[in-house]
Order: C-alpha cells, then sequence, then structure tokens
C-alpha cells in the first residue's frame, strides 16, 4: 500500500468541523459535471482492472485521486450536494468492486494454503487494502454530503467506513499508516456521535491514541482539532479549550478557537466566567486585525457562532468592538446597522476615522443626504485626508441630486460646480482632482464653450478612469471648435488659429487611440470596456475625417480604417464616410483587389436596401472616371482594374432590375455605364445582354446603342453597327462626344465597306461644320483617318 495514499485525507478534518473558508480558494475550480465525467471514465476501465492486476493499480490510483477531488468539490460551497449523488455511486461502486474482487482473491488464496497448496496473497491484499482506504473515506464523505439530511444512510455509511479503517488498522503495521486509519475511523465516530453519542467516547479515543505519538506526526495537528471540536459538540467547551490554545491563530484554527470559546461563553451562567471568554475572544480577533485571510475568518465566526452580535459586542465601549461589530452588520447586509458602529468607532477613536467613510458610503447609497453631509461638515474639521474626503462630498451630493433632477436644476448645478473650484484651490492635485476637472470640462463642453473645455480637460493628467475620456473629450471640443469655425460666415474675424487648431487635435485623437488598449484592459466591467472601445471608434472616425480633408498618406489612411466595420458597428452611420476614404485611399496605392474585396462587401450587405443606391451609384461612376482617364493616358492596367470595379459595383443595380426592385428605364445610364465596364473588360456577351435591356427600356439612348454598335462592328456587321451608329447620330446632343464617334465610326465602315468617298464626304462635312471635333482626342483619330483614306489615298 502507497504510504503516500493517506496523507492527502488529513486536509479532511478541517472540512468536517466547518473552515471551509480556507479551502474555497485553494481548491482547483471543478463543476459536478466535470467530475462526474472523469468519473465515468475511469469507472469504465474497472472489468478490465478485475482481472489484470497492473491494470487494477493503475485504476485504483485513478480512484484514489478522484475521491479526493470529489472530497474538495462536496466542500465548495457553491456545490449542490444532490448534484454530486451519481459520482457517488459510480467512485463507491467502482472501489466495492475493486475492494471485493481482490479481497476474495485473497481469501481463496488463504483457503488453498489452509488446504496445503501453494498461493502468495501478497499482491490481492495489497489492492484490496488500496481499494478499501479511499473507500472509507468515500462514505466518510458521502455521509457528510450527499446524505447530510438522511440520517439513516448517513449512520450506514460512517458503520460500513468505521469497519473499512479499522480492517486497514488490523492489518497494517507502519505506523503512519495505522495514524492515518485511526484519524478516518476517529472522524467517523465523531460524525456518528451526532446521532449515537457514545460513539463521541470511541472518537476522543481514538485522537488521543494518535496524539500519544507525538506532536511530530502529520497527523498530531488534526487529532487536536478533532478533540477540541467532539469536545465542543458535547457541551464540554473547557475541554475543548484546552486542545485548541497551544495551537496557532490562523486559519482553521483559529476558527475552530473561535468557535470553542463562543460555545464556552455561551454555555456558562457565571457573569465572571462569561466576561472572561468575551475578553478572549476580543483579544483573539484584535490580534489578528491586521491580517487580511484571518480578520475575515474571525468575522465569519461571528456570524456562524453568534446568535445576536450586537447583544456581543454593542455595549462595549472599546473603539474596536464597535470597529468589528461595523464589519460583522455589513457581512450580514445590514448596512444601516453597520453604518452606526462605523460612526461610534470613529468618534471614539481617530484610529478609525474612515468609519465617517463608510458609513457616508452607505448613507449615500441608500440616499440619506443629510446623514452624509452631516459627516462631512464633521469630516471637515479633521483636516488632512478627512477634510479631502469632506471637500470631495460637498461636490458629490449636490452633484448627485442635479443628474437627480435630469441635469436641469441650475441651482444644483451652480452649487456642484462652486463645490469642484473649491476643492481644486484647496486640493489641486487631490485624490479627486481628476474628477473634479473633467466634471468642469462637461460643463463647458454642454455650454459650447468648446477650447475653454479642452484646456480643463486637458488637466486631467495621470493613470486614473478619467485620462482616457479626458483626452477624448478634449480632442472632441476642439474638432468641434474647427467645425464651428467653418461654419462660421465670417471666417476672417475668427481668433483661433486654424491650422494649429487642426494640428493639436489631430495629436490628442492619435493619443486617445495609443490609449485605448491599456483603458479597454483596466475598465471594470463590459459596459466600461464598450465604452472605451466604442470611443477609440469615435475617434478614429474623426482624425480620419480631418486627415482626409489635406491629402493624406494614402497608407496611414488605409491602416487606420482598416476592419473598421466589424470593429466599431457602432458608428454604423459614418460608414459610408469610411469606405469610401478607405476604398480612395487603397486605389491610390493601387491595391485594387482590396478594393473590389471591399466593395463586393458593401454591395452584398446592400442587396435590396435602396437606401444605399445613391452611394454606390457614386462609387461606380467614380471608378469609371477613372478608368477613362487611365485609357486617356494609355495606362492600360490602371482602366482595366477600374472598370473590374465598375462592374462590382454596378452589378448591385443589375441585380436589382433582375429582381424586379426597379425598372431598367430608372437606370438607363447607370446600366449603359455598366455595359461600357463589361465591354472594357472584353465580356461581350454580358455587355450586349446590358446593352440590350437598356435600349428595350429606351430605344433612344445614345449610350447602349453605342454600345451595341460597338459590338456589331467588332463582329463586322456593318448593316447592324451602321444602323445603330446613325442612331446615335441622331439622338446625341451635338455638344456629346458620342455625336462625334458615331460620325466617326460610319467613316470607317463605309471605308471598311469600300465605299471611301462616302467616307470621305462624311469626315470633311463634319469637319466643316464643326472644327473642334469634340475633344483633341477625337480629332487626333478624325486627322490620322481622313489623311489615311481621303489626302494621302488621292
Amino acid at each position: 500500500m502507497n504510504s503516500s495514499l493517506g496523507i492527502n485525507r488529513v486536509w479532511m478534518v478541517f472540512v468536517a468541523f466547518g473552515a471551509l473558508v480556507l479551502f474555497a480558494g485553494a481548491a482547483h475550480a471543478q463543476s459536478a459535471s466535470q467530475l462526474s465525467a472523469q468519473v465515468a471514465e475511469v469507472a469504465a476501465r474497472v472489468p478490465s482492472a478485475e482481472s489484470n492486476e497492473s491494470a487494477a493499480g493503475q485504476v485504483i490510483s485513478e480512484l484514489d485521486r478522484l475521491e479526493a477531488l470529489y472530497a474538495k468539490v462536496a466542500s465548495e460551497p457553491s456545490t449542490n450536494q444532490m448534484g454530486l449523488e451519481s459520482s457517488y455511486h459510480q467512485l463507491e461502486s467502482a472501489l466495492s468492486t475493486l475492494y471485493n474482487t481482490y479481497k476474495k482473491k485473497k481469501d481463496d488464496c488463504i483457503a488453498q494454503i489452509d488446504s496445503g497448496g501453494q498461493c502468495d496473497y501478497s499482491v490481492p491484499e495489497q489492492l484490496s487494502l488500496q481499494a478499501l482506504y479511499p473507500l472509507s473515506w468515500l462514505r466518510f464523505q458521502g455521509a457528510t454530503s450527499v446524505y447530510a439530511n438522511n440520517e439513516a444512510q448517513a449512520k450506514r455509511l460512517l458503520n460500513e467506513a468505521i469497519d473499512g479503517f479499522t480492517e486497514s488498522t488490523l492489518v497494517i503495521v507502519e505506523p503512519n499508516l495505522v495514524r492515518e486509519n485511526l484519524l478516518g475511523r476517529a472522524n467517523c465516530e465523531k460524525e456518528l456521535g451526532k446521532f449515537e453519542h457514545p460513539e463521541y467516547d470511541k472518537a476522543i479515543a481514538d485522537f488521543k491514541k494518535i496524539l500519544e505519538d507525538g506532536s511530530g506526526t502529520a497527523q498530531y495537528k488534526a487529532a487536536n482539532q478533532g478533540l477540541a471540536t467532539t469536545y465542543s459538540l458535547m457541551g464540554k467547551p473547557e475541554e475543548a479549550q484546552r486542545y485548541t490554545q497551544g495551537m496557532a491563530s490562523t486559519g482553521g484554527s483559529l476558527m475552530l478557537q473561535l468557535q470553542t470559546l463562543f460555545s464556552a461563553e455561551n454555555a456558562t451562567s457565571d457573569p465572571a466566567k462569561k466576561a472572561a471568554y468575551h475578553k478572549q475572544i476580543v483579544d483573539k480577533i484584535k490580534a489578528v486585525e491586521d491580517n487580511k485571510q484571518n480578520w475575515a475568518i474571525a468575522i465569519a465566526a461571528i456570524g456562524k457562532y453568534v446568535r445576536n452580535p450586537v447583544e456581543e459586542f454593542g455595549n462595549s465601549s472599546d473603539p474596536f468592538e464597535k470597529w468589528l461589530l461595523a464589519n460583522v452588520l455589513l457581512n450580514k447586509h445590514d448596512e444601516s446597522g453597520a453604518a452606526k458602529y462605523y460612526i461610534e468607532a470613529a468618534r471614539a477613536s481617530g484610529k478609525y476615522n474612515k468609519g465617517y467613510r463608510y458609513a457616508a458610503d452607505i448613507y449615500y447609497k441608500q440616499k440619506r443626504f443629510d446623514m452624509v453631509e452631516q459627516l462631512a461638515n464633521e469630516m471637515a474639521k479633521s483636516g488632512g485626508a478627512d477634510a479631502q474626503w469632506a471637500a470631495y462630498m460637498g461636490y458629490a451630493l449636490p452633484r448627485q441630486q442635479w443628474e437627480a433632477s435630469g441635469m436641469k436644476n441650475a441651482q444644483l448645478n451652480d452649487t456642484w460646480i462652486k463645490a469642484a473650484q473649491n476643492y481644486l484651490s484647496k486640493f489641486p492635485t487631490g485624490q479627486y482632482a481628476a474628477e473634479m476637472r473633467f466634471r468642469l470640462g462637461e460643463n463647458l463642453q454642454r455650454a459650447g464653450k468648446y477650447l475653454d473645455a479642452a484646456k480643463m480637460y486637458e488637466q486631467v493628467s495621470g493613470q486614473n478612469e478619467y485620462a482616457f475620456t479626458a483626452k477624448f473629450n478634449s480632442a472632441e471640443c476642439k474638432y468641434l471648435e474647427l467645425v464651428q469655425g467653418e461654419n462660421s460666415k465670417d471666417k476672417k474675424t475668427a481668433s483661433v488659429n486654424v491650422d494649429q487648431l487642426r494640428t493639436d487635435t489631430m495629436k490628442d485623437l492619435q493619443e486617445t487611440i495609443k490609449m485605448e488598449p491599456e483603458a479597454e484592459r483596466t475598465a471594470q466591467n463590459a459596459a466600461q470596456k464598450k465604452f472605451v472601445h466604442d470611443v477609440k471608434g469615435r475617434a478614429i472616425y474623426m482624425l480620419a475625417g480631418l486627415m482626409q480633408e489635406k491629402n493624406p498618406d494614402p497608407k496611414v489612411m488605409a491602416d487606420l480604417l482598416q476592419n473598421y466595420e466589424s470593429q466599431y458597428p457602432a458608428m454604423s452611420d459614418k460608414f459610408r464616410d469610411v469606405q469610401e476614404w478607405r476604398i480612395v485611399a487603397l486605389s491610390q496605392l493601387g491595391r485594387y483587389d482590396d478594393v473590389d474585396r471591399d466593395l463586393a462587401a458593401i454591395v452584398e450587405k446592400s442587396k435590396g436596401n435602396t437606401a444605399q443606391s445613391d452611394f454606390i451609384k457614386e462609387l461606380g461612376l467614380d471608378f469609371w472616371k477613372a478608368a477613362q482617364a487611365a485609357q486617356d493616358k494609355g495606362d492600360q492596367k490602371t482602366y482595366l482594374a477600374n472598370a473590374k470595379l465598375t462592374v462590382t459595383a454596378y452589378t448591385y443595380f443589375e441585380d436589382m432590375v433582375q429582381s424586379g426592385k426597379t425598372q431598367a428605364k430608372n437606370l438607363t445610364g447607370t446600366l449603359s455605364i455598366l455595359g461600357k465596364a463589361y465591354l472594357a473588360l472584353g465580356e461581350e456577351p454580358k455587355a450586349e445582354a446590358t446593352f440590350n435591356q437598356v435600349v428595350k427600356a429606351d430605344a433612344a439612348s445614345p449610350d447602349a446603342n453605342a454600345g451595341l454598335a460597338t459590338i456589331a462592328q467588332a463582329k463586322k456587321d456593318y448593316k447592324d453597327a451602321v444602323t445603330l451608329w446613325t442612331n446615335v447620330e441622331n439622338t446625341a446632343a451635338e455638344s456629346d462626344n458620342l455625336w462625334y464617334e458615331a460620325k466617326y465610326n460610319i467613316a470607317v465602315i463605309y471605308a471598311a465597306q469600300g465605299n471611301v468617298p462616302g467616307a470621305c464626304s462624311k469626315l470633311a462635312q463634319t469637319r466643316a461644320e464643326h472644327p473642334t471635333l469634340g475633344t483633341p482626342e477625337i480629332a487626333a483619330r478624325w486627322n490620322t483617318l481622313q489623311r489615311k483614306i481621303c489626302l494621302d489615298h488621292k
């Protein structure tokens, strides 16, 4: 049997007398469902372990570990004990099966020896004892957890556990393991004593037997505590106290000592003894006043073992007892009672001056502002940090009442402003200075005094909850001042250096963006984190808006706005601007694939949303104009890239027509551009279908007829081409370049058909009537053709 198995169970003794506070933080977070899953996985291996000794050892070790884990989960205050029932039964069944299997094998082996045969039962015996130990502890745990409220079942399990521990002590000779089993049996006897009082005597005998081996054993402290709790349960507080006096006042020992002292105090009717016990209690708690963990244990002990804390501590003149009582009542959620004794403690001793503040916080939460004001005035006389807090409350009270009025009470508004200014005059670098300046800045901002507000916000410095928002608000105020200046009719008389203000605004916005990650990380809750995150979204938008007015570096702009829509959904009403700025920047960088991806996403999200029509139409037109400009410069790559973007944008309108959401006659110009873009990309079938759709809606459309004419001409379908170009000639305005294109292409077709005189006549007549020939580009082509077929030919 592994000697390490027993030592891990010593901690269970602490759980038994209720000092759960020590272990709530130590136990790993583990739910009943997670435990159940682990138990089921190991229990499934039990059948194979019944016939395989090597596997049995491993499975028993795993079950041993899970039994200890069960005990930890069961000790968690938040655990639903009935939720452990399934895990308990699986564990007990698995351990019982292996214990009984290998005990039988041992017994069979002994019977074989008794019959004159030979057999080695050492391994079966070791495995049976290895399973019996955690099985006995599990039954103890079951009796005190799942079946704690079932007397019959609890008694049965405790008796079975006692039998198990006893069986082990009769076989084991190693002293440490003997003590472990005695400790387990003693704890079972102690629990059983609640139902059958004579069992207490058996528990005491076993605990004392462990103590006989000296204080150096691993079980000594647990046995000592076991004796104290057993005597306490027996109603013998003085005996219990004997076993707590020599123990350190930490952890479970402190809880046990206080339990014992409170029990002794309650048990005696002698006023002198009662007073003596009370003094011991107070002295013991006072000794741990500055230890957070032990102070919490003391508060918990009073809550658990004192029926009426006010009766116990409230009549004392000792400031410490009043302070202690205030904390106990607060822990019991009696805030009014806590406030009363916080004040009494503070008035009785300067050591507990913070009691004023604690009480004021309670009254403030209860909206008992008269009491808060009374305490603030009392504290103002003391000077130092308390006077500073009192000055703060002089601001906080009217401020809260002003907010409660819907921020409409002018008198309260003036009161809190004056109080804030008074605080800053006395404590310019005080604890609450940042909040005061921030609120004063907000007030100036509401009044439209943006530059004054910005200056106030700029004074909010240091690492505090207001610094991040103050930085953004400063930028926002400067931004609003810029907008206000731009909207001013008399810009020349403006007293503000606009360029410097723009620079300062952008700097504040950049710093806001830089500060955001840390501000979001340190935000106290999800709502604050969202607020900080959304502020960053606003800052990015404002910064991008200022940048785009001054020909920004396209890479900086593109990086700034990357994934903006997915990161800042609260800014959805500004997405059009963001998308346009980012698309322009990406286009300038020649990142057309990124533009196309962005554009396709916009179109996809906008399907069926006619409110997006104008925005997408404008985008597509800009792309087509960029394509034409690139073509005029001979930049074929840029021409084709922008033609593709035009197609991506205008498929939105193509889908609208095809789905019946609008008619083609309402989009003839847009669809004609789409057809031209298809044609530029060499997608003639799509171009032809688009142009035909337009002509069907508007037979006189110059653009659509020109598109169809171009396609027919390329196919050398000259008859249809001439007819279509003639339609353009007859319907296009003479100021429209298409009018010249029509006449030019008719001449080209005539020449291709061998009708050179007709072609030359067309060219000459048009030149005579319109010498400019529309554009220099058309004129250059005109000159080349006329020279080639008319002048040079002669």
